[in-house]
């Protein structure tokens, strides 16, 4: 009778595509493959009671499909943000979460307006509460967030708020992922000593720390005067913003991109703080037939420098906006590409270290984010300045970061796209550029 009432379960559960979805496992292997390309083997039996996953929406809606018994189920976020598999193995039974973030963005009509072919460039009021927090922990409770902790403006924030380091919120972030406090800072605004929810956002991350987290936030704010921080240094927040839009052309970069990719955004909005890590990521949000690309990077503060020359400082400080921007254009067509993708990279070792990127479509990714900012740089830099951006985002891509094979990449992508036809865009030269990958795999 148990299995009987399982199996109207199942057939329920898949009809009604609701929230509980049901799979009676013949075997502990299954697959679960998210947003079509990130597959991930899995086994019942190591599996915990309860695993949750979050999905974060990165330009459309999160989807998963779970491979098993040669059958599959494919779960989108409709109504539901919260969907729950339960998968039984002979008499056990463990359920997976997954927490999908739906549309984030509300775009009305005012905002529209307000933003359409601009650019925005801001450290909003809550987002740099959380950048401030991270950046007491991690003065006096762990190195993991690698915070700026150069310049006078970091002073002031030790000045002002160390006399508060032992607020409980500090013992709460060892449990927090940095992405889920920080990045969801814009999507929240302060109303008098309480943080609310913004008109416009809903969220930039599907774990959301600062929901979780709200009473500890305000408590803190309120305790340490944050707000009256904050507003005295405005004007430090705005110079940034404008050295940003002066030094790197955010504008330039924008146009560039569009005539060489299909995608269209009619605003940028960027968020920065001065203590970031340079955990940068960008986004695609689309809502009222208005699109926006949105990046969270690192401020020009961030590249200041002694002992460089101003025009290498901004080199590096616009290869870093530049290699996340385009994110939201090289991206899209990858995704085209997958499966060709896939089959050039056999072998991830020769061309990629280890790490957060272990994906052929990842891998592919950077290499093509950070050679494109070479045929920028060829086309808007002076002949000496683009001889040194070459070879430091080579050296740089190779030494630090374990791209071992980007050196004949990005010659061979700047080769392409110099012989290129006249009409021929940057994105006619994916094929070529895949097909050179398969072709070098053992060079």
């Amino acid at each position: 009778m148990k299995h009987a009432l399982f199996a109207l379960a199942i057939f329920i559960g898949l009809r009604a595509h609701a929230a509980e979805h049901y799979i009676a496992l013949e075997k502990p292997e299954f697959e679960l493959i998210t947003d079509r390309f990130f597959s991930q083997a899995l086994n019942f039996n190591s599996l915990a009671e309860t695993k949750k996953v979050n999905l974060t929406y990165w330009g459309s809606i999160p989807q998963v499909e779970i491979i098993y018994n040669a059958s599959s189920l494919l779960v989108r976020a409709q109504e539901n943000e919260l969907q729950r598999v339960h998968l039984q193995l002979e008499q056990k039974v463990k359920t997976i979460v997954f927490n999908m973030q739906t549309q984030p963005a509300d775009y009305d009509q005012e905002y529209i307006q307000m933003h359409e072919g601009k650019v925005s460039i801001e450290t909003p009021e809550v987002y740099e509460l959380n950048n401030i927090v991270l950046a007491l922990a991690d003065k006096y409770h762990q190195t993991h967030y690698r915070m700026h902790s150069k310049g006078r403006y970091y002073a002031d924030v030790l000045t002002w708020f160390s006399p508060f380091k032992n607020h409980p919120i500090f013992r709460t972030l060892n449990e927090i992922n940095y992405y889920s406090l920080v990045e969801n800072g814009p999507a929240y605004t302060f109303d008098g000593d309480t943080i609310a929810r913004s008109a416009e956002y809903k969220g930039f991350r599907a774990d959301d720390a600062i929901e979780d987290n709200k009473a500890l936030l305000e408590d803190f704010a309120r305790k340490s005067d944050f707000r009256k921080f904050y507003q005295q240094h405005r004007g430090y927040y705005s110079q940034l913003s404008e050295v940003f839009e002066l030094g790197a052309q955010p504008k330039t970069i924008w146009q560039w991109l569009e005539s060489h990719f299909p995608a269209r955004y009619q605003s940028y909005r960027i968020f920065f703080s001065p203590l970031g890590p340079g955990n940068n990521s960008s986004r695609m949000f689309d809502d009222n037939d208005f699109k926006e690309s949105i990046m969270f990077v690192s401020a020009p503060n961030r590249y200041e420098s002694e002992h460089e020359a101003s025009s290498i400082q901004w080199m590096k400080f616009t290869r870093s906006f530049f290699t996340e921007i385009d994110h939201t254009y090289v991206n899209p067509i990858s995704d085209q590409y997958i499966d060709d993708i896939n089959a050039a990279f056999i072998d991830l070792a020769p061309w990629y270290k280890g790490g957060g990127y272990n994906k052929p479509y990842l891998v592919f990714n950077e290499y093509m984010t950070w050679s494109i900012f070479s045929l920028y740089a060829r086309e808007h830099y002076s002949a000496e300045d683009y001889a040194f951006s070459k070879s430091y985002i080579e050296h740089f891509m190779v030494e630090k970061r374990g791209f071992y094979k980007f050196k004949g990449f990005n010659e061979e992508l700047i080769r392409l796209y110099i012989n290129r036809p006249n009409d021929d865009k940057i994105t006619d030269l994916y094929p070529k550029m895949i097909s050179w990958i398969r072709n070098n795999v053992d060079h």
